[in-house]
This record gives structure tokens, C-alpha cells and sequence, in this order.
């Protein structure tokens, strides 16, 4: 339940963060465009809900990835 309520924790802070950015500059856009013409080649019949959950598997995978990498002991 821990693990839960820190990942949620993240999540949130990672969105924030998002939010508080500066203006996107003109590679910034192109990278975004290009990232979205990938997106669409990949998964070309998903809907705007399946894209949704699709990138928020994504997203929690990623904070997942990120809290392991960051307790881990070696």
C-alpha cells in the first residue's frame, strides 16, 4: 500500500512538473509531431480512450522503473 501511495505520489509530481515547463521551442514541436506520426503508424485503429490508457500503462511503468532504479542498493 506503501509502494502505492509513493507511485501516486510521483505520478503527481511528474505531472506538475509537466505543467511548469517553458514554451516549447521549434525542435521541441518537431520532435513531438514526429513522435505523434510514430504513434499513429503504431497503433492505427486505437481510439482517444485506448490512447489514454495506453499512455498511462506507459507512464506508470516509467515512475515504476524510476523508483526501482532509485531504491535499489548495490
Amino acid at each position: 500500500m506503501r509502494r502505492l501511495i509513493l507511485l501516486l505520489g510521483l505520478v503527481a509530481l511528474l505531472v506538475a512538473g509537466v505543467g511548469a515547463c517553458h514554451e516549447e521551442g521549434a525542435v521541441e514541436k518537431a520532435g513531438k509531431k514526429l513522435d505523434d506520426a510514430v504513434d499513429k503508424l503504431t497503433h492505427p485503429n486505437e481510439g482517444p480512450l485506448e490512447k489514454l490508457g495506453r499512455k498511462t500503462d506507459e507512464a506508470i511503468d516509467d515512475a515504476k522503473e524510476a523508483i526501482d532504479d532509485a531504491t535499489r542498493r548495490d
